[in-house]
């Protein structure tokens, strides 16, 4: 497990700015612990309330197979082609992991499918262990990603080649999830790093989109967790 400690900045004169990328991991890391005791909580044979869950569970590891897909493509290949030495002791690490959590994201719909259809205790557990072994690699491979990758990034990607991703970043979330998903990501992300975004939107839009958005998140949290204020991302246990 990574100690979370930063290799370099992220963000600074000379260097591309790539906290949006802390910002999008840490509601990964938040939605993903917290899927396995959403489904855990659903009662057997309530077909109606498994099926909102799973619908949850599924534009999750959608949103996650989504980013690493576009990592893969913009980012990770120009990087490797770049500082191939300072990346040398990582390759196969990242690599490994990032196979480890494709395969189990691909893994992912058949049991989410058959939970979805049953609401049965077996098809639920089987989806909350496969749930809880998805969360612990991916958290470990986002670790890894933000300690030792991303001040490289910074270094190395172009502010172009990031703005190309962080917009097709944006295309796996539904439209009408766009507001629900700005107000998870201001929960909990890096306020000085949100407020550029916000700084962004046309003026009149500023001030009240915030608002609308946490709102909009305060009421998806209470439908899908219980509480309009679920536990942070790094502080969910996993298992």
């Amino acid at each position: 497990m990574s100690t979370r400690t930063p290799t370099g900045h992220l963000h600074g004169p000379g260097l591309t700015d790539v906290r949006m990328m802390e910002v999008a991991h840490t509601s990964f890391r938040r939605e993903l612990k917290l899927a396995a005791p959403a489904v855990h909580r659903v009662d057997p044979g309530d077909v109606r309330r498994a099926r909102q869950v799973a619908e949850h569970v599924d534009l999750w590891l959608d949103l996650v197979h989504h980013h690493h897909s576009i990592e893969d493509e913009l980012l990770w290949d120009k990087l490797v082609d770049r500082v191939e030495d300072q990346l040398a002791p990582l390759v196969q690490l990242m690599e490994d992991q990032h196979h480890t959590v494709a395969r189990m994201l691909d893994q992912s719909p058949e049991l989410v499918l058959a939970w979805r259809a049953s609401a049965s205790v077996a098809d639920r557990e089987r989806l909350v262990l496969h749930l809880v072994t998805l969360s612990t690699a991916l958290c470990d491979h986002l670790d890894t990603e933000e300690t030792r990758v991303l001040p490289l990034m910074a270094q190395h990607i172009t502010p172009q080649e990031w703005d190309e991703f962080t917009e097709r970043g944006m295309e796996a979330i539904p439209k009408g999830m766009l507001l629900t998903g700005f107000g998870m990501m201001l929960y909990e992300g890096d306020p000085d790093v949100l407020a550029l975004e916000i700084a962004k939107l046309p003026a009149p839009l500023r001030p009240i989109l915030p608002i609308l958005a946490r709102r909009a998140f305060r009421q998806y949290a209470h439908r899908i967790h219980g509480t309009a204020s679920p536990a942070r991302g790094l502080d969910v246990p996993l298992g």
